[in-house]
């Protein structure tokens, strides 16, 4: 590239450097690195138009996510999510058309439109909007918005579901009944697929109760558990409260199925991983605590293992569907 140097009063080859960059967003100074045009000759930096704006956006951006707003890229990627044009998302929205233009160019939203735009990526929003019928789009548009949301929906309506009952689950605080971890779906949803992948003939029943141990221990040797699970007293011995919509959110997150197997003479439900890949979110500590778990009692059947259960103290002095607090680790035999 080619350009006029104003130090050395010629044209000049230039090349492209990075350099640190300060610039003030709304009061607030981002400092940043970005590439700038420099003189082959002189060295100095060359005025850019296309360079500086695209700092000037960066900056933006960078305040953006500091802030946790929508950067302009995120909102471009939002409007070609269901194939819509600058002009249909400013009429569904009823905002001007100079006011979408501004946000993908750079101009920073203020919090009550980001989040009008972020709740739009569930397609559950969009197609409530629709319904309401407040917007500008023509019937066309309007139908074939809706067709395009309802596609999207289809198509991840288990990352949704698993959203919401996560979000659900980790409204409980820390407390003695979690192990002092509010409930994380991601680690628990990975302690089933590790069983899953390294039991076989995993019958559902079995996995509550390696589950129970797995978080028990970990909590009696770190203080706190590996998933945030809470565990009531049933019959057939400990059991994560609310299991089954647990099970169902690792079924909907993927990484699992449950299938019908034989079981000796009698046919039940056993949880298996899925072939996929999926990464793991636990640590190395908390995969120790799983391998000593699996080591021990993963050649137990549910029934050996839900009798063992019946011999703790802790399960014994209370009732069914009483959660147990996981100080009840420090007593528990089994895992002595």
């Amino acid at each position: 590239m080619i350009r006029y140097c104003p130090n050395c009063d010629d044209e000049r080859e230039l090349r492209e450097d990075w350099r640190r960059q300060f610039v003030v967003v709304k009061g607030e100074e981002i400092e940043f690195d970005a590439p700038v045009s420099v003189c082959r000759v002189c060295g100095e930096v060359v005025f850019d138009p296309d360079r500086d704006d695209a700092v000037l956006r960066r900056a933006y951006d960078l305040y953006r996510q500091r802030h946790g707003l929508l950067t302009s890229d995120e909102i471009v990627k939002l409007r070609e999510r269901y194939g819509l044009s600058q002009r249909a998302l400013a009429r569904l929205l009823r905002w001007g058309l100079v006011t979408i233009q501004r946000y993908e160019k750079g101009v920073i939203q203020d919090r009550a439109h980001d989040e009008v735009l972020r709740s739009l990526y569930d397609p559950r929003r969009l197609l409530t909007v629709l319904d309401k019928g407040d917007n500008e789009l023509s019937d066309d548009e309007r139908e074939a918005l809706r067709r395009k949301a309802q596609e999207i929906l289809e198509e991840e309506r288990s990352v949704w579901l698993f959203r919401d009952v996560g979000s659900l689950l980790r409204a409980r605080q820390p407390d003695v009944y979690n192990g002092f971890r509010a409930f994380d779906p991601n680690r628990f949803v990975g302690v089933v697929r590790w069983f899953a992948e390294r039991v076989k003939h995993l019958p559902k029943t079995k996995l509550a109760k390696l589950l129970w141990l797995a978080d028990f221990k970990h909590f009696r040797e770190h203080g706190v558990s590996i998933t945030g699970a809470s565990y009531a007293r049933l019959p057939f011995g400990p059991v994560p409260d609310g299991y089954e919509l647990l099970l169902g959110l690792a079924v909907a997150s993927g990484a699992v199925v449950v299938v019908e197997e034989l079981f000796g003479e009698y046919v039940g439900e056993a949880v298996r991983p899925r072939v996929t890949c999926y990464e793991s979110p636990l640590e190395e500590h908390e995969m120790a605590t799983l391998r000593y778990v699996v080591g021990k009692f993963g050649h137990y059947s549910a029934k050996k293992l839900s009798e063992l259960s019946h011999e703790e103290q802790a399960w014994r002095e209370r009732v069914d569907g009483e959660l147990m607090p996981y100080d009840d680790a420090k007593r528990l035999r089994i895992l002595n």
